[in-house]
């Protein structure tokens, strides 16, 4: 299995929304309306899935806010960062993030989509041959919500509502309305938002040879106006043939503001002690795609679709640097802006074969095309130039992969998956301030995996092994340097890309216990391990007194750990346990804490939900241990504990009426994270910030 991702945006995805029966999730041939544990024990392949009554209990805002509460999986999100999700401790390209089956467009953030618009997500901790060999630590499958209601029917549902952060408002609107007409289902979902998100935190750098103590106070007040149009068609002219159709149009509007202070009690100050800096840019987003499903003789079935992607992206950034009298010192101005455009092409034949058979075979061909360009100008306080640049690129990345694979039931008891996905990516890249770029990458991915439920037993064991694979993007090779402003150093140094990453290669064993406990309850243990060859760290050096970070292949990893999972109902109440502990080692890196980046030690969820005919009442406590890491025998970080508590009750007036409050965080403990050098001149910068509770409230109403 293979599939060829260019790391940050590999291409794309909504839809085949099997307007029927089982067109979904490939790879799970079961009865769209099974609930979630029906589904994940019939399932060959290991997955967990998470029902649309689960992910509309809490009144998530986002996606992110839904995963961070499943087995396995955490979720970073820093203060005014963008969220990062892990499985296993692992994040980033690691992490194979699908819509209906197919790679999430390369502009996809978890935050841009809301859990209204999600049938389900499908958990698979290890990789199939149909959808993404892009999947080291797993995949995370997001189904959405078919078009149109029943058949002769109508429905129209508004949520509004709002969030608080802090004093500030956040306002949503979200309208959907579905219908049928004749053959033709359609949904049309409308989303207006308005977020603030005040973010305040103290940044603290101590240093010897030269002493130094110095403290940053800064605040970056950040919003955002959204506004999404986003269509589904279901077409089915008889009941063989079946067309959708499905995009969106996403407008958004950045304007941040960011303001550091700085106070020196041991050594001297920065160049630009005090500083304001705002950034603004205004993103457009728009996707489409067709898909067509035949239905052919003996259950076979043949499916296409061709799907494209276009973001484009200005942005002005303007920094002023100023002394300690506030007296202006420095202008930056920056220029800048991506485009991509990219298009998939893929397919799927599967048909039945004779004894418990199940046989697939599919294609994806894709393109993507990148360009960028930054210019920018420093002036000093009398608007005489210091510094003029000029940059841009062009990259494009060409994609081709094929599978087959096969489910077999091999009798009552044991079941089997065997797939074989080969990918290969060639990403290509020129711009006026450095040497072309040309680079391939690609693998054969083949997986097993088998399914033993004995007789009569509740219990059922799994065991997968697979070879999967990571591919680093666009903005790794490219070998353009992104640079800070001010304070450059071992612990905030410059970015700039290596041409020369090759892809990871991950040979992994899977092994799982699960039980049934009644009609909606499990308990179930997991285990695995992970060889990593050619894994990739980020470097930092000094060369002409600018430090630099850069990714590099730096020998082999290991990586393994443990997960338990439980939920048990009895009556109105349920309860919700789910815990894991992760190991890893980088063979080319000294310990202490020699692991994968960003992994945490433990992690662990417990949550309690009351159903009444009238009111729902429910929560969650989260935890994600001390992510202790080191990328060099010079350079550490250390991220601390987080603990979040959220609140949620539904008070449900009627059958179409809910009024739902939801609390985020309602410990708002502040959050630290540290990074330290210890070469010749040692050096810590730490970071803590103020977190705080998101309260929420929101009324929904079905017409």
């Amino acid at each position: 299995m293979h599939i060829i991702r260019s790391g940050g945006a590999a291409a794309l995805l909504l839809a085949v929304q099997a307007g029927l029966h089982a067109q979904t999730a490939p790879m799970q041939q079961v009865v769209v309306s099974a609930d979630a544990n029906a589904q994940r024990a019939q399932s060959t392949t290991t997955s967990i899935v998470v029902g649309r009554d689960e992910i509309l209990r809490q009144g998530d805002g986002t996606l992110s806010d839904v995963l961070k509460r499943q087995p396995g999986i955490t979720v970073d999100a820093s203060p005014g960062k963008a969220a990062t999700i892990r499985m296993r401790g692992m994040g980033g390209g690691y992490v194979a993030l699908l819509l209906n089956g197919l790679p999430a467009p390369a502009g996809f953030a978890l935050e841009s989509l809301g859990p209204d618009v999600i049938e389900r997500i499908e958990i698979q901790r290890t990789a199939t041959a149909e959808t993404s060999s892009q999947a080291v630590a797993g995949t995370i499958n997001v189904i959405l919500r078919r078009a149109g209601p029943a058949r002769g029917a109508a429905a129209t549902e508004v949520k509004a509502g709002s969030a608080v952060v802090d004093g500030y408002l956040a306002p949503q609107l979200v309208a959907q309305h579905s219908g049928r007409a004749g053959a033709l289902a359609y949904t049309l979902v409308a989303t207006l938002r308005h977020n603030e998100n005040p973010v305040t935190a103290v940044t603290t750098e101590a240093g010897r040879r030269p002493d130094l103590l110095r403290r940053i106070a800064w605040s970056d007040h950040q919003t955002e106006e959204m506004a999404e149009l986003a269509p589904r068609l279901t077409w089915q002219p008889d009941t063989s043939d079946t067309v959708t159709a499905q995009g969106y149009v996403r407008k958004r509007r950045f304007d941040n503001t960011k303001r550091e202070t700085e106070t020196t009690e041991t050594g001297g100050p920065t160049a630009f002690p005090h500083a304001v800096q705002r950034f603004a840019a205004d993103p457009l987003h728009a996707y489409a795609d067709v898909a067509w499903t035949r239905r052919l003789d003996g259950g076979a079935r043949v499916t296409a679709k061709l799907s494209g992607y276009y973001t484009t992206r200005d942005a002005a950034f303007v920094y002023r640097g100023m002394d300690l009298r506030d007296d202006l010192l420095e202008t930056h101005r920056v220029a800048s802006g991506p485009t991509e455009r990219e298009w998939t092409f893929n397919g799927s034949w599967r048909r039945p074969m004779w004894r418990g058979h199940l046989l697939a075979a599919g294609w994806e061909l894709g393109r993507k095309r990148r360009s960028e360009y930054r210019r920018e100008r420093q002036t000093d306080a009398a608007d005489a130039l210091l510094l003029a640049s000029d940059e841009n690129y062009r990259a494009g990345v060409a994609r081709g992969a094929f599978f087959v694979q096969d489910e077999w039931d091999i009798d009552d008891a044991w079941s089997a998956y065997v797939g074989l996905r080969r990918e290969d990516l060639r990403t290509t890249g020129e711009g006026n301030a450095h040497a072309a770029v040309d680079v391939h990458a690609g693998a054969w991915s083949p997986i097993l995996q088998a399914l033993f439920k004995p007789a009569g037993a509740r219990d059922q064991f799994r065991l997968a092994v697979s070879r999967t694979y990571k591919a680093p993007n666009i903005i790794q090779l490219m070998p353009r340097r992104y640079t800070v402003d001010n304070n450059n150093s071992a612990t905030n140094p410059d970015q700039q890309g290596n041409p020369n990453l090759r892809p990871e290669l991950a040979l992994a064993v899977d092994l799982a216990w699960e039980r049934t406990i009644g009609k909606d309850g499990m308990v179930g243990v997991s285990a695995f391990h992970k060889r990593i060859r050619d894994v990739t760290l980020f470097r930092t050096s000094l060369a002409d007194g600018v430090w630099t970070s850069t990714p590099e292949n730096l020998g082999g990893a290991t990586v393994r750990g443990i997960e338990f999972e439980g939920r048990a109902t009895r009556g109105p109440l349920a309860v919700r346990v789910n815990a894991a502990r992760n190991w890893s080692r980088v063979d080319s890196v000294p310990g202490p804490d020699n692991r994968i980046e960003g992994q945490p030690t433990y992690s662990g969820n417990v949550g309690l939900d009351y159903g009444a005919a009238r009111v729902d009442l429910g929560g969650t406590w989260s935890y994600r241990g001390r992510v202790a890491g080191r990328t060099s025998a010079v350079l550490s970080s250390d991220d601390g504990i987080k603990r979040q508590f959220d609140l949620y009750a539904v008070w449900k007036r009627d059958a179409t009426t809910r009024l739902r409050l939801s609390v985020a965080d309602l410990l708002h403990r502040d959050y630290r994270e540290r990074v330290a050098y210890d070469g010749a001149s040692p050096l810590v910068r730490t970071t803590a910030y103020r977190v705080r509770t998101t309260w929420r409230l929101v009324w929904e109403k079905g017409l």
